[in-house]
């Protein structure tokens, strides 16, 4: 698809750490994981997530081009289901669902329910795979709270220009 957005990490691919063919991108962020901190001056995946979301959203194709597009598929996955939860919520109980959320038990690749079977290849050992929740974990958390701070212009309800694109669904998958 050349209208899809791809991610602009897949060109620095061999920069980052990788479970299989997953990589460890660096972010923005003061929660605990294996990512590395990103400079507080640069666009990281989590931003490219939800700067593309929109525009990614309409489509049920998606060609990866790299390691960093899979990333950027399973945020912009996250985030449907983010929206989902917080419809109708407040700003304070939408910042409280999503922390939840993002620390509930979830499927990682090599697991029955993960969504992205044949796009992530499964982690070689036991050790590799905690790291890729943990990872996962510290990018959930982050997203979540991140798209808190953009959907949210006043306290009571959600922009309806984001929760329009809850019922969507991205490559024709859901988290």
């Amino acid at each position: 698809m050349k209208w899809v957005y791809h991610s602009n990490f897949n060109a620095d691919e061999s920069q980052y750490r990788a479970i299989g063919n997953f990589p460890i991108l660096p972010i923005k962020t003061n929660h605990k994981g294996p990512a590395p901190k990103a400079d507080p001056n640069s666009v990281d995946c989590i931003d490219e997530a939800l700067d593309f979301f929109k525009a990614n959203i309409l489509f049920r194709n998606f060609e990866v081009q790299g390691n960093g597009d899979r990333v950027l598929i399973y945020l912009t996955l996250y985030i449907t289901k983010c929206l989902l939860k917080i419809a109708n919520l407040s700003k304070a109980d939408a910042e409280k669902q999503l922390f939840t959320m993002a620390q509930e038990q979830f499927s990682v690749p090599g697991e029955a329910a993960f969504p992205l079977g044949g796009l992530v290849v499964i982690p070689n050992t036991r050790d590799a795979a905690d790291t890729m929740r943990q990872a996962l974990t510290q990018l959930r958390l982050e997203c979540g709270v991140r798209l808190v701070q953009r959907c949210y212009t006043e306290p009571a309800r959600p922009n309806k220009w984001w929760i329009c694109f809850s019922k969507r669904k991205f490559l024709g998958k859901a988290l």
